[in-house]
């Protein structure tokens, strides 16, 4: 993998994750409570795959890509 890809895969996986946690501020008050813990937990999931399949490889490779 080229440098110049890397730094595109992270922007793009930082950008998922900030769209997976604003679905948390867009639903918490439409929800029950019970409703939003599942939606976190799935979000929370979600985040936690992106981080450990995506940005924890490409940090070994580009380890200065981390800001």
């Amino acid at each position: 993998m080229r440098r110049d890809q890397a730094i595109q895969i992270h922007g793009k996986a930082l950008a998922a994750v900030e769209a997976l946690t604003s679905v948390l501020e867009v639903m918490k008050e439409t929800v029950t409570a019970e409703e939003f813990e599942k939606l976190k937990k799935g979000v929370g999931l979600s985040i936690g795959a992106i981080e450990m399949h995506i940005n924890a490889p490409l940090l070994q490779y580009f380890p200065d890509l981390e800001i």
